[in-house]
């Protein structure tokens, strides 16, 4: 297990984030992978069922922007809360394997 060096203890951010894309356990797991590789990440949880990933990171380190990227590269869509659609739509045909 890789540890996590947290600049500043103060800066520690979770956030929850919609993610459009996923269809099963599998997707959950790259995204999961995806955000956990990100510098800054701290944890990272990730349920197909509710198409969330709730995410605690170092704000010093990493932003929002580098989540979305490095989900994206994966094959997935990151989207805050606030601008989640209502219903997150499950794939687009992208890097699933179902």
């Amino acid at each position: 297990m890789e540890t996590v060096r947290i600049n500043n203890p103060d800066s520690l951010v979770r956030e929850t984030f919609a993610v459009e894309g996923m269809t099963c356990g599998s997707c959950a797991g790259t995204v999961q992978r995806a955000l956990s590789a990100v510098d800054g990440v701290s944890t990272a949880t990730v349920e197909v069922g509710s198409a969330s990933a709730t995410v605690t990171y170092d704000s010093t380190v990493a932003r929002p922007v580098d989540l979305k990227a490095a989900v994206a590269q994966a094959g997935y869509t990151l989207h805050d809360q606030a601008e989640a659609p209502a219903k997150a739509p499950r794939s687009k045909g992208g890097g699933c394997c179902c």
